[in-house]
């Protein structure tokens, strides 16, 4: 009984030792050899009949090796999507719309990165909290909602990634909802028996309800995973504009005729949450 265990012992150590190794390349294609390192640069491999001459190949062509211990590994060649690079810094961001104020309104977004390259944003306005622009005594509230992609260059060098994970130029389509009351001013103008041309002034409450859906255009900077500035610019479709068209609460929107919508802002903030 010992002889067959040691026998077997033995059958399982030769085919361990003569097991061959796979490398898949991304086009399907795989190499029958035995693996001697996985560098970060190259995966370097010989052949079974001349184990004195070692080949290579580069990272970025291997797609997995399948060790012929039945160990898988997956090589990694896009490194700005390894969440491991990002794993201490913040990934939430709490904003303020800087110049909204002076339109009109105060605005608070949220903005929170799902994984390298991604992040989400939502905003809340509030139509009437800063400067009366136009005196008309508006009120109301928007809400806005993006889904950013942050920008990856153009051609990729060893090890790159983000510099930080809220960090970048990006592009975000953004969908935008305003609800707002104001006081129209209207003008009647006649001619008196005097021949004076006169004019008469009355007031009415209006309500808008205005929806854009828009492509936004930005970049984010981001200083000692504590403080962050965000510039963009957005351009789109919007409905819902009246004779008030051009109201700069929030966003714009032109009238039905020429539905073009318009965004753009400065905000800064505060990074916080690993």
């Amino acid at each position: 009984m010992k002889r067959i265990s040691a026998l077997f012992c033995l059958l399982c150590l030769t085919l361990a030792v003569f097991a061959q190794d796979k490398i898949v390349k991304k086009t399907g294609e795989t190499i029958d050899c035995k693996v001697t390192e996985l560098g970060a640069l190259q995966v370097k491999y010989y052949y079974d009949n001349n184990d004195k001459l070692i080949f290579g190949i580069d990272n970025a062509l291997v797609n997995r090796i399948e060790f012929g211990t039945g160990e898988v590994v997956t090589v990694e060649n896009n490194t700005f999507d390894n969440p491991e690079f990002y794993a201490n810094q913040s990934v939430n961001a709490l904003k303020v719309n800087f110049l909204s104020p002076l339109f009109g309104t105060t605005e608070l977004v949220y903005e929170r990165s799902i994984k390298p390259g991604r992040s989400w944003e939502t905003a809340l306005g509030i139509v009437g909290l800063g400067n009366d622009v136009q005196d008309i005594e508006p009120r109301g509230l928007y809400g806005k909602f993006a889904y950013k992609f942050m920008r990856s260059p153009d051609y990729y060098m060893h090890r790159m990634h983000y510099s930080h994970i809220l960090k970048g130029a990006y592009i975000a389509p953004e969908i935008a909802l305003r609800y707002m009351k104001y006081v129209s001013t209207y003008y009647d103008y006649y001619y008196d028996s005097s021949s004076y041309y006169q004019s008469s002034r009355h007031s009415e409450k209006e309500s808008q309800v205005t929806f854009a859906i828009m492509l936004k255009f930005g970049k984010q900077w981001v200083f000692d995973d504590a403080f962050l500035v965000d510039t963009y610019f957005g351009v789109g479709y919007g409905i819902g504009a009246d004779e008030y068209d051009g109201l700069p609460y929030g966003f714009i929107v032109a009238p039905d005729e020429f539905p073009i919508a318009l965004t753009g802002g400065i905000r800064i903030g505060w990074v916080f949450g690993k």
